[in-house]
């Protein structure tokens, strides 16, 4: 029996708001069915886990929902989720996308490959890249911009200077929280750091995130923050900062994708998609003064279109740096 167009709007929403509510911890206001300006609905945009404050952020939310109507992938684009509005559509309302006082966004949610949890996805409807240029009707979306948990960080940046570090949350560490090398004619603080780097590997606890749960910390991180021709300052600043990722790993609620995900493509239909995501927070430690700090997460994940249940991630711990002290570029 086919789904009707009003139950599918309502999946779409329903999905949107879910997300959004729950797992953002952020606010959802629809607006009502009468509304003809090709908007659904707005996301106000909160930072924090226990008091969420707003940031001042609001995106604004086209919804759309239906896999076998609106979706219409492109072999051109393989790499892309294609959104059939139609031509007529996408020429009334692109000009009112441009004029809110905000971002605005078009969510696409697939309802054929699971109503109770479908997958969606999002992208920027400013973007002239989200165009297609051969189909006038035709919006794209890249297959990495999933619509989940951990795309806030991404809607946070597309709403720009209004959130601020000031708007992180704050983290402190005890002594015994960190790395405290032993000084000595016999002591080494690379041999300190890899004791402590061991003890937080073996603590299960001290590897579960709030939304990501299991973060492995394993030698692949280890040799990323000391791998050669990394400058020797940045991998003992890196050493000195353990403690503060650990803490970051076990407390942070706020996940940030970092850069563009690489997929991989199998020919069963399978792909893989690397990525990395970051934990952000004020850290304030007892033996200095505070700063933002920033780890970095390596994501892998095995995505199925013919089947989502079958779909894995793993994620470990691959890096961590102060912000304040220079990009991400030899983190």
């Amino acid at each position: 029996m086919a789904t009707s167009n009003r139950v599918k709007g309502r999946i779409g929403v329903n999905t949107v708001a879910t997300i959004v509510e729950n797992f953002w911890e952020s606010g959802w206001q629809e607006y009502g069915a009468s509304n003809d300006d090709a908007i659904d609905g707005v996301i106000l945009m909160r930072r924090g886990a226990a008091k969420p404050a707003d940031t001042g952020g609001i995106v604004f939310v086209q919804v759309k929902c239906g896999g076998d109507g609106y979706r219409q992938d492109q072999k051109q684009h393989p790499d892309h989720v294609g959104v059939a509005l139609g031509p007529a559509y996408i020429a009334k309302h692109r000009s009112r996308w441009q004029r809110v006082p905000g971002p605005a966004v078009l969510v696409f949610v697939d309802d054929t490959k699971d109503k109770l949890a479908p997958p969606a996805w999002w992208v920027d409807l400013r973007d002239s890249a989200s165009y297609s240029t051969t189909n006038a009707g035709m919006i794209l979306i890249p297959k990495s911009q999933r619509f989940s948990h951990h795309s806030k960080g991404d809607f946070h940046r597309l709403c720009g200077a209004r959130t601020h570090d000031r708007l992180l949350e704050t983290f402190s560490l005890e002594r015994s929280d960190t790395l405290l090398p032993v000084l000595g004619k016999t002591e080494s603080l690379r041999n300190d750091a890899w004791k402590y780097y061991k003890a937080w590997r073996d603590d299960s606890t001290a590897r579960q995130n709030p939304l990501l749960r299991e973060i492995l910390v394993n030698r692949e991180g280890w040799k990323h923050i000391t791998r050669r021709g990394r400058l020797p300052e940045r991998i003992v600043q890196s050493w000195m900062l353990l403690g503060a990722a650990k803490k970051l790993v076990t407390s942070s609620r706020e996940v940030f994708n970092l850069g563009h995900a690489k997929i991989t493509k199998f020919a069963d239909g399978n792909s893989v998609t690397e990525d990395y995501l970051g934990l952000r927070g004020i850290i304030s430690f007892p033996y200095r003064h505070q700063s933002v700090v920033q780890v970095v997460l390596k994501r892998n994940r095995l995505l199925s279109p013919s089947d989502a249940r079958r779909e894995r991630e793993k994620i470990w711990f691959y890096s961590v740096y102060e912000m304040r002290r220079g990009t991400m570029q030899g983190v």
